[in-house]
């Protein structure tokens, strides 16, 4: 049954979607890109949303990007709050990619696993933030020649895992 209502959901939200595409086409509503991702974003992120307070644990993750990277790009989008132009949409993309996998864990404790992208994600999307914003003191290219420091910690992160594994 759970599974016939997000289908059923979903289906609802790409109609909408379609006729809102197709009533721009023929010129009868008038957006912008720009305007209207997000809002499809926070729609779908709220369907994905209610799919986790039934229970579906393992929507968790989308639902926290898309609720996430809607709301800000939302604020910024239609400027809200004004402070959010100067950062890119593919900076908030990344952090709030980091940020859903912190998401999942919190409703799968059990699924360390999670953190690890989510930490490479996040600081990821803080640096693209930082450079964003301009500050004189953080130079990506410096950030940029350090990146076999991810080999490493995914590294560690399997054998980790592999040794959990074999107490287990």
């Amino acid at each position: 049954m759970n599974r016939d209502r997000s289908s059923i959901s979903l289906g609802l939200v790409l109609i909408l979607i379609g006729l809102g595409l197709m009533l721009h086409r023929l010129g009868l509503l008038n957006f912008d890109f720009e305007q209207i991702y997000p809002i499809v974003a926070l729609a779908v992120g709220g369907f994905s949303a209610l799919a986790v307070a039934r229970g579906d644990k393992n929507s968790a993750f989308w639902s926290g990007f898309l609720l996430l990277f809607g709301g800000l790009t939302f604020l910024r989008n239609y400027s809200v709050v004004d402070a959010l132009w100067s950062l890119s949409p593919w900076s908030l993309l990344m952090a709030c990619l980091g940020l859903a996998f912190f998401v999942l864990y919190f409703f799968k404790p059990t699924d360390w696993g999670v953190l690890i992208p989510g930490s490479l994600l996040s600081f990821v999307g803080l640096l693209m933030i930082l450079h964003d914003l301009d500050y004189s003191w953080f130079e990506l290219a410096k950030i940029k020649s350090l990146w076999p420091i991810v080999l490493i910690v995914i590294g560690i992160g399997i054998l980790v895992s592999s040794f959990r594994k074999k107490s287990n």
